[in-house]
């Protein structure tokens, strides 16, 4: 299980407690829009926090990010399994423990850096800090080859 630590942030395991800051973050819309793409229920994010302590045990999973200035939750950042599954056409993504997946096709499985914040510390570089610290771990603590991070590429007619 691992911990890590920024100047302006601590990065720790998830604890069952942590379900009420889940509950807030993942009931935003803005949030959870290019993570899981809806909210998610109180049994949903317990259900994370399990998830997530069993992928501690391969030194993998999200922390839950707190500003040290005042300890303070603001987000989650972390390393989580995806599949990825190409139907010929394109591929689709589907989070391990949250997904099932829906579409059939060739079949590859991958890790993934990703991160949400609550919206009132958007803006302030928390995310970037996080993730460099986490993308760090994974390339010289864990030997990495790579880190991958799904993004949503913005279309013009948006």
């Amino acid at each position: 299980m691992y911990s890590l630590e920024t100047n302006r942030l601590v990065l720790r395991p998830f604890k069952e407690k942590d379900v009420a800051f889940l509950d807030y973050l993942h009931s935003d819309m803005d949030v959870v829009r290019f993570t899981s793409g809806f909210t998610r229920s109180h049994e949903q994010n317990r259900e994370y926090i399990r998830i997530m302590l069993s992928l501690h045990e391969e030194n993998l999973g999200h922390l839950m990010v707190i500003r040290k200035s005042d300890n303070t939750p603001i987000g989650r950042c972390g390393f989580s399994y995806f599949t990825r599954i190409n139907d010929g056409k394109i591929d689709w993504f589907y989070w391990e423990g949250l997904h099932k997946p829906t579409k059939e096709g060739n079949a590859s499985r991958f890790i993934e850096l990703g991160y949400s914040f609550a919206k009132d510390y958007w803006g302030n570089g928390f995310a970037t800090e996080a993730a460099f610290a986490v993308a760090e771990f994974g390339l010289y603590q864990l030997r990495m080859d790579e880190v991958n991070s799904l993004v949503e590429k913005e279309t013009p007619d948006r």
